[in-house]
C-alpha cells in the first residue's frame, strides 16, 4: 500500500507527515475533536507503506493519519496502541523522537 509523505524542516527539527491518500484534504470532526488532512501539512510523494514508517528515525515529530497505516504503525512497534486516537472512524497518531 501507497501512502502520502512529506517531510518539512523548519528550526532544526523534521517533521514526517504521512497519510492514506484518499484522506487528503478531507477533514474529520467529532466531540469538539478536529482532524483536518490538508494538502500544506500532508500531500507530498508517494512511498511504500513500510518505507514511509523507517522515516520515524530520522523524525522530530511524525504524523500518521488512517486507519490502515496507523494499525500498521503499532504493529510494528513505531506507536503504542494507547497513544493513537479516532476522528469520527479515522486513525491519528503522533511520534515525538525528542
Amino acid at each position: 500500500m501507497d501512502v502520502l509523505v512529506k517531510v518539512l524542516e523548519k528550526e532544526g527539527n523534521v517533521f514526517v507527515n504521512v497519510c492514506e491518500a484518499e484522506l487528503l484534504g478531507r477533514r474529520f470532526r467529532e466531540n469538539g475533536l478536529l482532524l483536518d488532512v490538508n494538502e500544506e501539512f500532508y500531500h507530498g510523494d508517494p512511498m511504500e507503506l513500510d518505507a514511509a514508517l523507517s522515516l520515524v528515525n530520522q523524525a522530530t515529530v511524525m504524523s500518521l493519519v488512517g486507519n490502515t497505516l496507523v494499525a500498521e504503525a503499532v504493529k510494528k512497534g513505531v506507536v503504542h496502541k494507547d497513544s493513537t486516537l479516532k476522528v469520527a472512524g479515522v486513525s491519528f497518531a503522533q511520534v515525538y523522537n525528542l
